[in-house]
């Protein structure tokens, strides 16, 4: 039975890659990290509304967003479990890998960010800035209203860089650790993040557990993805001694404690400098800024995605599966 569930363990990945290829991302109306985005919201909204009438506004609005991230969490990760669990025990292996790679799916993201970005890179092409722009700040929290096609670019291989950790790395990470229920644990901290871990004054106090537990949860993943990305690198061909030096040089110039480790090792991978206006500078112009390098570091995250799965996210699973993790994690 371990032999058994390792390998189901192993096929839910490629069952649910191949979801994400084929078929893309569900409607809105069923995704559940989009069903999590609005309890965020109302919860969110309930505890502003709930604090304009307390003296001790900011504390309270700490209080209540650190049990609304910890506790949606946990919430999630339980439900996700049971699910899996009733499609194992009630349903059989194949409604369990079935189940469990349309759940996975939901948590990662190649086909999606692809497909944002050539759509910008095709308003590039044929010149047309101001459709770009508006293209590129659905991906960006930056104002894109004056951007320069360089800067475009730089944002959109920074979008590139950063979604490797973030959309698909640490799901499949926190997957290849605690299965299916790692992977949402993981996207319900990074969608509470996404939507009220900000350092403005609405966000910065109800979202402050949310930033916090998200820093830490994409700490490990962050410092792991130099290694995919650089072997991608030498496989495709790009300056990777480069990477090494400027990632140990720039990593720490962003404000975010993770974003900046993919972003600089892109950098001087490529032989560019990223730059977000008034935040951060990474790497070295040595080279121009142009659409086929926004195409490379597409082609090295999706080469760096396969070198973790085979070498890292696999290998996990069959070491975690030696010590019976997996017996443990499933009850059987």
């Amino acid at each position: 039975m371990p032999l058994e569930i390792v390998t189901e363990i192993i096929s839910i990945i490629f069952v649910a890659i191949l979801i994400d290829i084929i078929l893309g991302e569900p409607p809105n109306r069923i995704h559940p990290v989009v069903m999590i985005g609005r309890i965020i919201n109302f919860f969110t909204k309930m505890i502003k509304n709930a604090s304009r009438y307390r003296k001790d506004k900011d504390n309270f609005e700490k209080v209540m967003g650190s049990i609304l991230a910890i506790g949606l969490t946990a919430t999630v990760s339980l439900v996700v479990y049971y699910v899996s669990m009733q499609s194992l025990f009630l349903l059989g292996t194949i409604f369990f890998v079935i189940v469990s790679a349309t759940l996975l799916k939901t948590t990662f993201s190649i086909r999606a960010m692809d497909h944002h970005i050539k759509e910008i890179l095709v308003e590039l092409d044929r010149n047309n800035l101001d459709e770009a722009r508006r293209n590129l700040s659905k991906i960006v929290s930056r104002d894109t209203q004056n951007l320069s096609e360089a800067r475009i670019i730089s944002a959109c291989i920074e979008c590139v860089a950063e979604s490797f950790v973030d959309g698909i790395l640490s799901p499949l990470f926190y997957y290849g650790l605690l299965s299916v229920p790692g992977s949402m644990m993981y996207r319900t901290i990074n969608t509470l993040d996404s939507m009220i871990g900000y350092k403005d004054e609405y966000h910065n106090k109800v979202g402050w557990m949310s930033a916090k537990l998200d820093t830490i949860i994409n700490a490990i993943p962050a410092r792991l993805s130099p290694v995919f990305l650089i072997v991608s690198m030498m496989v495709s061909g790009q300056d990777w001694k480069n990477s090494i030096k400027i990632c140990k040089r720039d990593y720490q110039n962003t404000e975010s404690f993770n974003a900046g480790v993919p972003m600089s090792i892109m950098a001087g991978g490529l032989n560019i400098q990223l730059e977000k206006i008034d935040h951060y500078k990474l790497g070295d112009m040595k080279e121009q800024l142009t659409i086929q390098k926004c195409k490379t570091s597409i082609k090295i995250t999706k080469i760096a995605t396969l070198i973790f799965i085979f070498s890292f996210l696999i290998p996990i699973i069959m070491i975690l599966n030696y010590f019976d993790w997996w017996t443990i994690l499933f009850g059987i």
